[in-house]
């Protein structure tokens, strides 16, 4: 790897270590890195540095209205560069950490530090985050309790960014996959979540927000209250939901889609409450994997087909897989952390 970009991955790597955006086995690997290499130890202790000296309160630490916006503070230091460097900046790319992407804005931030510019995203970038609370919810759900009194409930794999203290207009949180929200009534300062694309309004209300990274539509399903949902790009166009209804924010076009109903296993991952009705076998599999944090694989393409209506509630992965076992003949086994179902599969239903 050529110098300059071994720095730019590395200078990514301190911007979200120190931000608290990796996860407990990222950060792990971070540190065995630092311990391997002398020098990248040393660079990370100016770099550390440089960023608690900017993150002392400032301006920006006073308003109390809303978080950082990213692509704001993106434009903010690209008028600060000179266009020859800013031309240089826009060629880099992020770091990996296990092959997953490090994310649009981290390689904005570290070609910038690359170019010389260090005091000046710290300044803009940490100023912003004083006064912010990242939550990120690895292998097991969340809960959180924000000032507000609402409740925010943390799926696996998502993250929830907020001010620890909102302020007087509106209460906004960014969340980045999935959680089921319990929000506090407040006739005066609306609840905003910024959802990959999709802002989500309400004044006090239950709801889930399913709106991970890799999915094409960001899905909101609302149990009570009445939500409000727009595009971040256009909010002249609103979707009003009520209980009962489900909204869809496409990504590629966004366009918003309302459903007059809902999954009754949306938020199956936190109530644990499965239900099935005629449901084909490779649905099953799928939902038991998502509630349970595991893989099922169906070894005979053939059981597919098959399809069980049952109703689980609480119950344990051995009690549900023993329930399909006996209820659709199969083989359970388990190879390599996986759950294997195998059968000799069913007819057409």
């Amino acid at each position: 790897m050529p110098k300059e970009q071994e720095h730019m991955d590395f200078t990514g790597l301190v911007a979200w270590y120190l931000s608290g955006e990796l996860s407990g086995q990222e950060r792990s690997a971070f540190e065995e890195l630092l311990q391997a290499d002398p020098e990248k130890e040393r660079l990370f202790r100016e770099f550390k540095r440089t960023w608690e000296d900017a993150g002392k309160p400032g301006r920006a630490d006073l308003t109390g209205e809303e978080l950082y916006d990213l692509d704001a503070e993106w434009e903010l230091l690209r008028r600060k560069l000179p266009q020859e460097d800013f031309g240089k900046v826009r060629k880099g790319r992020a770091a990996e950490i296990h092959g997953r992407s490090l994310f649009n804005y981290t390689w904005r931030i570290a070609a910038a530090l690359l170019v010389g510019v260090v005091f000046a995203f710290a300044w803009i970038y940490a100023t912003r985050l004083a006064g912010t609370e990242v939550v990120v919810a690895e292998n097991e759900p969340v809960e959180v309790l924000l000032e507000d009194g609402s409740t925010v409930t943390i799926n696996r794999d998502s993250r929830l960014r907020y001010r620890s203290r909102f302020g007087d207009a509106q209460r906004k949180v960014y969340l980045t996959g999935e959680a089921w929200f319990d929000v506090a009534g407040d006739t005066t300062r609306p609840f905003i979540i910024d959802a990959g694309g999709a802002l989500v309004e309400v004044l006090g209300t239950r709801f889930n927000v399913n709106a991970y990274r890799d999915n094409p539509t960001v899905e909101i399903t609302v149990e009570s209250g009445i939500v409000a949902l727009t595009s971040r790009q256009d909010q002249k166009d609103q979707v009003i939901l009520r209980a009962g209804n489900t909204g869809t924010f496409h990504r590629q076009n966004k366009q918003l889609e309302l459903i007059h109903g809902i999954d009754p296993n949306a938020v199956s991952w936190m109530t644990r409450e499965l239900i099935f009705n005629e449901t084909p076998l490779r649905m099953v599999a799928e939902l038991i994997g998502k509630v349970y944090n595991t893989e099922v694989e169906l070894v005979n393409p053939e059981l597919s087909s098959c399809t069980i209506t049952v109703t689980f509630k609480d119950q344990s992965l051995d009690a549900v897989l023993h329930v399909l076992e006996m209820t659709l003949d199969l083989l359970v086994t388990i190879e390599d952390d996986r759950i294997c179902l195998d059968g000799e599969g069913c007819e057409d239903q």
